[in-house]
This record gives structure tokens, C-alpha cells and sequence, in this order.
């Protein structure tokens, strides 16, 4: 018995020295690694992997897609350093010895001579396989972005000042909004894009070059031949010859609608005519060599096809059809055909008709909007009231002008379109119709609305990219198709997408470059960029000056 019981009080107390062995060895590598003490010869782990590791920061505001239920900053980013904005920046500190505290990274800096001279020259891509892309849209990874040496420019942004397009919106007396197109006075920057051409200006004096940089006109006098944005039937740029004749004009009689309150012509006119200088313009192309030829374009009867619905400094292919199925004008109607067999698909009965993209098309017969599959049926379709008309109820309109600030009118991208849609209300004791709402959305092809965040006006559409403008702070941002944000909605200027580049600017007047998945191109340090000009864009920066890239592909 007694062996028995020293047995047992031997075996507790093993086990009670064990126990207390094991909570001092948890408790001491518990102060260990709090830095409550150290070993010289073991190296200190962290409790915490994020201070361990080095994170990358990320260089660009949005690198993927973000979801549109992220809360949208909008405070502007940026500063007078040209710092590069980020809304996915990591801490990288990495821990001292003794001290697991991190330490927030420097901003990674940037400048538009360090942006410019990551850049290879277009000749140099062009040995590599590479070939200026003039069509289609930037793509990272396919896509890059070249410089085009230009010569004989000084630091300047300007020398002088031009006449450029811009629009007004005003509401009339009962809630009528009417867009009207002015054209407003600007410092012309010293170096232009337009229709395929670069504009050099330097000290007043202008020169014409070709896309690679090369002087086409040395001496370019644009009051003589004005590069306008048009196009004739083979894709050639239209230089308009002004002449300006004084002849008798006999002005319409104005008057007040009747609904609207909006100043319209009465169908009548003056009795007497006024002396007035006119313009009368004869259109030309220019040869490659320098050669002017005139064109059979002409205001009074342009040629149908070139007629694209909206008019702009577009990519090359706007308006043109992606598929065998083109629309074509007979007997003063639209329809489409089989560009391959000359099979008619659908025959001429609209009034207005655009070609197919996406695998549909959008016509008008003066009564309704229809929606057009490859097949020439129409899967939907909507009755709809031209601008002038606002005494109708239609709720369906279309846009007063016809410049960028309608882009994504007509034609479909990724299974939408854009459409004007205007509520009026009807008061019967009255009789006047009083405006309730007038905006634009996006439709699908089944006639569904695209749901836009709240808070947000649609400003444009190109690209599969929605360009949003903020009814509270008036900042824009963009969202894809798939209602994910790329751009925040934080910058005070955003283009529409062209040829799948975005221009955004902040408050303090920098500018960067992004494409269609919200990746930097061109880092947010210049002072200015232009909107993007067949593929080209014209950076101007006060400490390096004038350069101009151009989108290439392999």
C-alpha cells in the first residue's frame, strides 16, 4: 500500500513540474516576441506578415476594375509636385530591429521627361515589328504608346488664339432644354490635332505635318483652307477653300413657341432683304506630296454614306459597319445589304439609318426607333419625337446637336446604346406641356434602361465606357459596361474613351492618360493632353515642352 502511494505522488509531481515547465516556456516566447527581451542569437519573428513583407506600390489610381459598391473618393488627387494619384497604394516599411511599427512609403514621383523618356520612338517600334494604329482601340499588352519627333518648337503652350466648338444649354420657360452649338475664342495650342493631321504653331505661323512627324506644309495659311472634320467617301481629310460673297439675305421672321417659349422660325420671312457676307465653301484633299485637289463634296448635297450621325474629330473607323451588313441610300430611303453578295437585307424604307456594331443597328422612320438584328429583323422598337417637337408627351428624343457631347448616340457598344429620354407633363386645363425631366441613358437592345448609380448624370458613351458626372460635386468618373468603376468619380475633367484612351485631370491642372480598364498610360504629371486624334494625343508639359504619341500595335 505504501509503495502504491509514493507511486502515485511521484507520478504528480512530474506531471506538476512538466506543466509548470511548459507555461514558462509559452510565457517567455510570448514576451519574446511582444519585445519584452531578446536573444542575440535568434532573429526577432513579427506577429504580423503585413510588416514583414514589402507590398508594391501601385502607380495608377485604378489598376482593375473596381466594384461600383466601393465608395467613390471624391476629393480631387494630385498635387503642385505632380505626384502620381492612388486609391490601391500598400504601406511598404519594413520593420526595424527591436520595433514592429511600419512606416508609410514615400509617394512614388513621377515627370512628364521621366513619362516621355519610358517611351521608345516610333521608328524604333516600327523596327520591331510595331505599326501605327489607326483603328480599333488601345489594349495593354498590344498597345503601346510611341513618340513622334517633332522639330522647331519652343516652351510655350500658346501663340495664339482660334476659334473652337463648344455648346450651350438653356432652359427655356416651362422647363424646355434646348443644347445649341456656338463657337467661343481660345488660346490655340501650340501644337493640334485634327483629322489626321498635326497642326505646329510657332509664333503665329502654322505648318501642316503628316502623322510621323514630317512637314507636309511648311507654310499652312488656314484661312485659305480650313481642315475641317469631315471626310469624303474614301476616308480622305476635307480642307474647306472659304470665300466670303456680301449678298441679299432674306432673314427669317422669329417668333415664340407656343409650348416651349423657345425662339423658332415662323416659316415666313422678311420683306426686305439684308446685305450680308456669306460663305460659300469648295472642299479639297490634300495629296502627299503637298498637292491640293478639289473634291466633289459639297454642303448643298453631301454624299449619304459619309454621313455618320454625329461629327467629330473621330477614330477612323466611327460609323463604319463591323460586319458584312452596310446600310446603303436608294429613292431617298435607307436600307441595308450584304457588302459581299449585294443581297438586300432590308429594303430602303427608313428616313435615317446607321450601320451595325455589335451585331445591331439603329434606324428611324420620322415615327419610331427601331432596333436591328444582322438579319435585318427588328427586335425592338419605340416611338420617338424630334427636339422640336415639345409639345408631344413622346418620351423617347433625339439630341439637339450633333457633336462628341452626343457620342454613343446611334450605334451600340457592347450590347447599349444612348439614348435622349425627355418626361413631360401634360396639364389639360392649360394646355402646355411642362418639362419633368430631360437626360440620356443607356437602352440594350431589348429596350431595357441600363441602371445608372444614383447621383449621377451619363455624359457619354464610347468604348464599352460610361463617362459619369456627379450631380452633387459636378466630378466626373467612368464605368464600364459591366457597372465597374475605372476612373473614380474625384477628377474635375474626364474625355469621353477615343479609340479606348481616356484624358482625366484634376483641380490642379494635371493630366493623365488611362485606357479602357482604368490602367495608366501616361501617368497623371502633364499639364495638358489633348483629346485623342486618331490614335495620336499632344502632351504639353511647362518644363519640357510640346511632344506628340502615337498608339502602334503589332
Amino acid at each position: 500500500m505504501k509503495k502504491h502511494i509514493l507511486h502515485f505522488i511521484g507520478t504528480q509531481t512530474v506531471r506538476v513540474v512538466a506543466t509548470a515547465l511548459m507555461l514558462v516556456l509559452v510565457v517567455g516566447a510570448g514576451m519574446y516576441l511582444h519585445g519584452y527581451f531578446d536573444l542575440t542569437f535568434v532573429d526577432r519573428v513579427s506577429l504580423n506578415r503585413a510588416e514583414t513583407e514589402t507590398e508594391t506600390v501601385e502607380t495608377a489610381p485604378v489598376t482593375e476594375p473596381v466594384s461600383p459598391d466601393t465608395e467613390p473618393v471624391t476629393e480631387p488627387v494630385g498635387t503642385d509636385t505632380a505626384e502620381i494619384p492612388s486609391t490601391q497604394q500598400g504601406n511598404t516599411g519594413t520593420p526595424n530591429a527591436g520595433n514592429v511599427q511600419t512606416k508609410p512609403a514615400e509617394p512614388q514621383k513621377e515627370t512628364a521627361k521621366t513619362a516621355s523618356d519610358a517611351l521608345k520612338s516610333a521608328k524604333t517600334l516600327q523596327n520591331q515589328g510595331y505599326r501605327a494604329q489607326t483603328t480599333g482601340i488601345y489594349q495593354s499588352g498590344k498597345s503601346v504608346l510611341a513618340k513622334i519627333p517633332l522639330t522647331g518648337l519652343g516652351k510655350n503652350f500658346s501663340y495664339s488664339e482660334y476659334q473652337v466648338r463648344d455648346t450651350v444649354v438653356t432652359e427655356y420657360e416651362r422647363g424646355c432644354i434646348v443644347t445649341d452649338e456656338v463657337f467661343v475664342t481660345e488660346d490655340r495650342p501650340a501644337v493640334t490635332l485634327r483629322n489626321g493631321y498635326i497642326i505646329r504653331d510657332v509664333n503665329g505661323k502654322l505648318s501642316l505635318l503628316k502623322p510621323d512627324g514630317t512637314t507636309l506644309l511648311s507654310d499652312y495659311d488656314e484661312s485659305s483652307f480650313r481642315l475641317t472634320e469631315l471626310r469624303d467617301e474614301n476616308g480622305n481629310a476635307l480642307f474647306a477653300a472659304v470665300k466670303r460673297v456680301k449678298e441679299d439675305v432674306y432673314l427669317p421672321i422669329m417668333t415664340k413657341g407656343e409650348y416651349s417659349g423657345r425662339p423658332m422660325e415662323s416659316g415666313f420671312f422678311e420683306e426686305e432683304p439684308v446685305k450680308m457676307e456669306v460663305e460659300h465653301l469648295t472642299y479639297y484633299t490634300l495629296s502627299d506630296d503637298g498637292k491640293w485637289i478639289e473634291s466633289e463634296y459639297n454642303d448643298e448635297n453631301p454624299p449619304k454614306e459619309t454621313e455618320r450621325g454625329l461629327q467629330f474629330d473621330a477614330p477612323l473607323d466611327f460609323g463604319e459597319s463591323d460586319c458584312d451588313i452596310v446600310r446603303f441610300y436608294n429613292y431617298g430611303r435607307w436600307g441595308y445589304k450584304n457588302a459581299k453578295t449585294g443581297e438586300t437585307v432590308v429594303y430602303p424604307r427608313f428616313t435615317e439609318a446607321y450601320n451595325f456594331r455589335d451585331g445591331y443597328a439603329i434606324a428611324l422612320d420620322g415615327y419610331y426607333m427601331y432596333f436591328l438584328n444582322e438579319k435585318g429583323t427588328v427586335v425592338y422598337q419605340i416611338s420617338y419625337a424630334e427636339p422640336e417637337q415639345f409639345e408631344t408627351y413622346e418620351n423617347i428624343t433625339l439630341p439637339d446637336t450633333d457633336g462628341i457631347e452626343a457620342l454613343g448616340t446611334y450605334y451600340f457598344s457592347h450590347g447599349l446604346t444612348r439614348i435622349r429620354v425627355r418626361q413631360n407633363l401634360f396639364n389639360y386645363k392649360l394646355y402646355y406641356y411642362i418639362k419633368e425631366s430631360d437626360d440620356t441613358y443607356l437602352f440594350d437592345v431589348k429596350g431595357n434602361r441600363f441602371p445608372l448609380p444614383i447621383g449621377y448624370r451619363l455624359t457619354g458613351y464610347a468604348d464599352g465606357v460610361l463617362l459619369l458626372q456627379n450631380t452633387d460635386t459636378g466630378l466626373y468618373g467612368c464605368m464600364n459596361y459591366k457597372s465597374e468603376w475605372i476612373v473614380q468619380p474625384q477628377y474635375s475633367f474626364v474625355t469621353p474613351s477615343l479609340s479606348g484612351m481616356i484624358v482625366v485631370g484634376d483641380e490642379n491642372g494635371k493630366m493623365g492618360l488611362v485606357d479602357t480598364n482604368g490602367k495608366w498610360i501616361l501617368p497623371q504629371v502633364f499639364d495638358y493632353l489633348s483629346a485623342p486624334s486618331q490614335g495620336m494625343v499632344a502632351a504639353y508639359d511647362k518644363t519640357v515642352g510640346w511632344q506628340v504619341f502615337r498608339m502602334m500595335s503589332k
